[in-house]
């Protein structure tokens, strides 16, 4: 339910949980063929070589190649499609392969800190974990989360769901408890991973705020009548607000069409307020009223932002206004995005309604890192 995006536990039986998996570590661990001659031998189903003959008409043949010819435009469409497939497929492996990397060098790390430190105190494993301390979840905290999260709750009230958002928070605690613990192990015993953030190649291109050759760039796949997108826009303002000439926000468009029915249109606004240098200011007023997405109240909208009307109205069906917004939804698709919002930090994915401070322990770690690569 709390998931942000277009399974919670009990305290105890998370902290087993994460406890067993580390105590569990144990060990670390051609032309056409002559009328003269007979056809080729018939060939297999799979076997679909240019020459390959599909048929006969008369004396001559007709080949793979023949069909092909008469419409090579459905042939590219299909061979495009499946190397889309297979990019994705290969960008799923590619980020399963490093989650399940990285998930695996932590539990090691984790187990070797626990040895190290049971070792130093001439105790065991289990009783180092024990001293974890957790913080209970209080009522204001979890009120606050509520209220934070009210429009999710379809309908229900905080005595209805206050079970339930205890229980995620209490574990978000232990969860939180835990890796500050085995962090400050690590970093006593000297262990420190080295593997690198997870990243993808993602073009930031489109319009833009913030120094054009800042060290962080944010590339943002969003979509106007996404309620999420709108959520995080103060998480976002702030993190531009803080860094200020460290940090660049590129936005793409990704409308989100079978959910939102006006994201399309608004995505085209989008691009229209754009080629009049008011994307920001378009940008700013769809997020601030996601009833008024329709075309005469996006007219209205460009009005009171100071658009050329006439000029804006004739933009919106144009077709480079939609091989725009094609374009970006095209590199989604390449990416495997198909939620909103979505950030790509220097290539590295976040997704949903990111907290702000996720968003800015990633921004301080790429900070680090571009400083540590310059001297």
């Amino acid at each position: 339910m709390w998931n942000r995006r277009c399974g919670v536990q009990f305290l105890s039986a998370r902290r087993a949980i994460i406890a067993v998996g580390l105590l569990s570590a144990a060990g670390w661990c051609a032309p056409a063929t002559p009328a003269s001659n007979p056809p080729p031998a018939a060939a297999t189903t799979s076997d679909t070589s240019p020459r390959m003959v599909l048929a006969t008409i008369g004396g001559e043949h007709l080949t793979v190649a023949d069909v092909i010819a008469q419409d090579q435009a459905d042939f590219d469409r299909l061979q495009q499609d499946n190397d889309l497939r297979l990019h994705q497929l290969q960008q799923r492996q590619a980020e399963a392969r490093y989650k399940l990397l990285q998930q695996q060098t932590d539990k090691v790390l984790d187990r070797k800190a626990l040895d190290l430190e049971a070792k130093q105190r001439g105790s065991t494993a289990e009783a180092v974990l024990a001293e974890v301390n957790v913080a209970a979840v209080t009522e204001e905290e979890a009120r606050a989360f509520f209220e934070a999260n009210k429009s999710r709750a379809n309908g229900r009230t905080f005595e209805q769901l206050q079970v339930e958002i205890t229980q995620h928070l209490a574990a978000q605690h232990n969860n939180d408890a835990m890796r500050s613990f085995l962090d400050r192990l690590r970093a006593k015993h000297g262990i420190a991973s080295l593997l690198p953030p997870y990243r993808v190649a993602v073009e930031a291109t489109g319009p833009a705020k913030g120094r054009e050759r800042a060290p962080v760039t944010i590339v943002e796949f969003g979509d106007f009548e996404c309620p999420y997108c709108r959520q995080e826009e103060t998480a976002i303002g702030t993190v531009l607000q803080r860094h200020p000439e460290d940090v660049r926000l590129v936005f793409r468009e990704l409308p989100l069409t079978a959910v939102h029915p006006n994201a399309l249109a608004a995505a085209h606004a989008a691009v229209c307020a754009d080629r009049q240098g008011k994307f920001w200011s378009m940008h700013d007023a769809m997020y601030q009223d996601q009833t008024a997405l329709g075309g005469s109240a996006l007219v209205e909208t460009a009005r009171r932002i100071g658009l050329d009307v006439d000029r804006f109205s004739a933009c919106l069906s144009a077709e480079d206004t939609l091989s725009a917004v094609e374009q970006d939804s095209k590199a989604a698709d390449e990416l495997n995005i198909n939620e909103t919002p979505y950030f790509l930090i220097n290539g590295r994915p976040l997704h949903g309604a990111v907290p702000l401070e996720q968003l800015e322990a990633v921004i301080n770690d790429e900070l680090q890192r571009a400083t540590a690569k310059h001297g």
